[in-house]
């Protein structure tokens, strides 16, 4: 029986130390363009900063290329590209990225995250495939393939709206993608022009997909044990589709799902991350733009502060500058408070019983 009970107490130290080690995990927007700008870019800032505390995510909105460091990184727990255009990192900011995806850190792409830094290997691996062409935008209807994954499991199994249908330079499933989302070849005219002669992109037509274990985290670095996760969705064109609660639900639980990969800091595991291991409110203090006209904000994730918040990075984006925003979304220490009372419950049945 007292043996019985050693272990149980084992068991139980075990979850304290993990509900003690998680903390928030940190993503890094970035919305950087050097090409084609989407006019949605400012609301799906405005959207990710609004829906942060209701995921559990702290997130920092920059379009400073100068973030992308060995040591900028090192404090966050995952990059998320969002309607990017061409070359928006230079050598050394790919190679930062690089030691980040090797050392644990996570990857989230969305819409033109996959028409960006079309010369990185290592990118396209993190992203699954890199764009080709779309069609004029208009109607689709997309399918759903996968009702499972925590990213599609809202989505209805025939989703119609206004999208560009993206097409892509090769097959995602050949870096390791499971697709996701599909599109219904039928229901869109496919009008628009390969940009070259690429490889077939697979079947089916892919849309959204995740990748477990990404080969840009290839080779790991020592100490880590697991690479971070990556999701991709080519939808996100349009202002109303970041305004659509499918879409930000199928976003927002593809960011969770990629992050609960556990291969960070928050996690308690890896070399990347926000390791503070705190559930406190504090926030992170925004950087200064490297051209010295982008505005900062920082919120710790109320209603109000968080409206104000957008709006600055909003304009910012808007306008072409470089900025950076931070939402400090708090995981209230409820839940750990709530697991050592009911740890301590048990513990002191079992004391009774013995």
């Amino acid at each position: 029986m007292w043996k019985s009970a050693s272990v149980i107490a084992s068991l139980l130290g075990t979850m304290i130390a993990q509900a003690q080690a998680q903390s928030t995990p940190k993503v890094l927007v970035y919305t950087a363009t050097a090409g084609y700008r989407h006019d949605s870019i400012p609301t799906a800032i405005e959207v990710l900063g609004d829906n942060a505390q209701k995921y559990g995510v702290e997130f920092t909105f920059s379009e400073d290329r100068s973030l992308f460091t060995d040591q900028n990184l090192a404090t966050y727990d995952g990059v998320m590209f969002v309607s990017n255009s061409d070359e928006v990192l230079d050598e050394s900011g790919q190679a930062a990225l690089q030691k980040f995806f090797q050392s644990g850190g996570v990857y989230t792409g969305v819409h033109g995250a996959s028409a960006c830094l079309f010369n990185d290997e290592n990118y396209q691996q993190a992203v699954g495939a890199l764009f080709d062409y779309h069609p004029p935008i208009q109607d689709a209807t997309f399918t759903r393939i996968n009702n499972s994954h925590p990213a599609t499991a809202d989505v209805p199994d025939r989703w119609s709206f206004q999208e560009e249908v993206y097409h892509f330079r090769s097959n995602p499933r050949d870096n390791g993608a499971v697709v996701l989302l599909s599109v219904d070849e039928s229901s869109y005219v496919n009008n628009g022009s390969s940009t070259g002669n690429y490889p077939s992109m697979g079947d089916p037509h892919p849309i959204a997909w995740y990748i477990d274990q990404p080969l840009s985290a290839q080779p790991l670095a020592e100490g880590v044990s697991k690479a971070g996760r990556s999701f991709y969705t080519s939808l996100g064109h349009l202002n109303s589709t970041w305004q659509n609660e499918t879409f930000i639900t199928h976003v927002m639980a593809g960011l969770k799902w990629a992050l609960d990969g556990g291969s960070t800091k928050a996690y308690g595991v890896g070399l990347v991350g926000n390791g503070n291991g705190s559930n406190s409110s504090s926030s992170t203090t925004a950087g200064s733009s490297s051209t010295g006209g982008g505005s900062s904000a920082t919120s710790s994730g109320s209603g109000s502060a968080t409206q104000s918040a957008s709006a600055s990075a909003s304009s910012a984006a808007s306008s072409g500058s470089s900025s950076k925003a931070v939402y400090t979304a708090q995981i209230p220490g409820k839940g750990v408070a709530m697991g050592i009372g009911m740890i301590g419950a048990v513990g002191l049945g079992m004391s009774m019983l013995l």
